[in-house]
C-alpha cells in the first residue's frame, strides 16, 4: 500500500522530468537552454576578431622590405582615409618602375613612402628616379648593342653617295659628294650647305636628305634630322633603317606615340628587326606598359637574342624565370 506522501512526491518528480524533457525538446512555449560547446564559442570569437582585424587594416599601410625604428622587417603608416587600396607597399618594386609608371600605378604608396621618409619628397625625387631610369636604359642599350656583335660604324661612314662623277659641278650628285667630304672633315656647316644645294637641284635626292639628317643630328638639331628622315621615308618607304633611326629620334624628343609608330612600321617591313623590337619594348617600359614590353621581349628571345638581365628583371617584377634556364654563356652581364 502506497502512502499519500509517496504518491505526491512521485507526481512532483514526474512533472519536473516532463518539464525538463519538454525544454530539451524545445516544445512550444518553452525556451531552449542548451549550453554552447567550446568550439562554437571559439568560432564566434574568431569571426569577431577577423572582422575587427579587417576593419583595422583599413586604417593602415604595411610597408614591407624596410626596417622600422623598432627593428622589425616592416613598418606601419596610418592612412589618410579608410580603405584597402595599396594596403601593402613594396618600395623596391615601386623604385624599379619608371617614375611616370610608378606615379600612375602606386600614387598612394609614393605619397606614404615620401611622408614616412623612405623616399625623398619634392622635385628631387622625380629627378632622381628619372636619372636612374635613364641610366638603366642607357646601360641596357649598350648591353644590347654588344649582344648584336656588329662592328661599330662611325656615323660619318654611314653617309650615302652614288660615287658617280658628273660633268656639272652643280649637279645634285656632285653637291652631295662634296657634302660627304666636308662632313668627314668635321666641317659640318659647310656639309649642310652642300647637301641643301643638292636638294635644291633635285628635291628627290634621298641621299642628300639622309646625309643632312645625319649631320643635323650630330650637331644637336634632332628636329631637323627627324624632318629630313621623314622626307627620305617618303621617297623610300621601305627603308627599315630610316624608321628605326627616326623612331629613336622621337624617343629623344619625348614623342613616344610617333616613336612606337616608326618602330612598328620597321617591324612590319622586317619581322626580324630586333633593333626595332628592342627599342619599342623600351618605349613601352617607359610608359609603364610592362605587358606590351614583355611581348616584344618574348619575340626577341624567340629570335635567339640575349637580352639585358636588368631589363628582364624590371619587366618581370624583380625576378627573371627565363634567364636562369638559359646557358650562362648566353646571358649578358648585369
Amino acid at each position: 500500500m502506497t502512502s499519500p506522501q509517496s504518491s505526491e512526491g512521485d507526481e512532483r518528480v514526474s512533472q519536473a522530468g516532463g518539464n525538463l524533457a519538454g525544454r530539451e525538446r524545445g516544445g512550444e512555449g518553452h525556451d531552449v537552454r542548451r549550453r554552447k560547446r567550446w568550439y562554437e564559442k571559439t568560432s564566434v570569437t574568431l569571426c569577431v576578431a577577423a572582422v575587427l582585424a579587417a576593419v583595422g587594416l583599413g586604417f593602415i599601410h604595411v610597408i614591407v622590405g624596410v626596417t622600422s625604428s623598432y627593428g622589425l622587417p616592416f613598418d606601419l603608416a596610418l592612412r589618410e582615409s579608410f580603405g584597402y587600396r595599396e594596403m601593402v607597399i613594396d618600395p623596391e618594386r615601386i623604385q624599379a618602375l619608371p617614375y611616370s609608371a610608378a606615379k600612375l600605378k602606386y600614387p598612394l604608396s609614393l605619397e606614404v613612402l615620401q611622408r614616412t621618409g623612405y623616399l625623398p619628397d619634392g622635385p628631387g625625387f622625380e629627378a632622381q628616379m628619372m636619372a636612374r631610369q635613364q641610366e638603366n636604359i642607357s646601360q641596357w642599350q649598350r648591353q644590347f648593342e654588344a649582344a648584336l656583335a656588329q662592328p661599330r660604324v662611325c656615323w660619318q661612314d654611314r653617309l650615302q653617295s652614288t660615287q658617280q662623277t658628273s660633268a656639272d659641278p652643280e649637279a645634285a650628285e656632285a653637291c652631295n659628294q662634296r657634302g660627304v667630304v666636308r662632313a668627314r672633315q668635321d666641317e659640318y656647316q659647310a656639309a649642310i650647305a652642300e647637301f641643301t644645294r643638292a636638294i635644291r637641284r633635285d628635291p628627290t635626292c634621298a641621299d642628300a636628305f639622309y646625309n643632312r639628317a645625319m649631320v643635323s643630328i650630330e650637331i644637336g638639331s634632332i628636329g631637323q634630322g627627324a624632318s629630313d628622315l621623314g622626307t627620305v621615308l617618303s621617297i623610300r618607304p621601305g627603308f627599315v633603317e630610316g624608321h628605326v633611326h627616326r623612331g629613336r629620334l622621337y624617343v629623344a624628343m619625348n614623342e613616344p606615340d610617333k616613336a612606337i609608330a616608326d618602330f612598328t612600321r620597321a617591324i612590319e617591313l622586317d619581322s626580324k628587326c630586333v633593333e626595332a623590337l628592342f627599342h619599342r619594348s623600351l618605349v613601352h617600359y617607359i610608359r609603364g606598359d610592362a605587358q606590351k614590353a614583355l611581348d616584344d621581349v618574348h619575340r626577341i628571345e624567340g629570335l635567339g637574342m640575349a637580352l639585358p638581365t636588368g631589363l628582364l628583371q624590371a619587366l618581370r617584377g624583380g625576378r627573371d624565370d627565363r634567364v636562369s634556364a638559359r646557358d650562362p654563356k648566353e646571358q649578358l652581364e648585369h
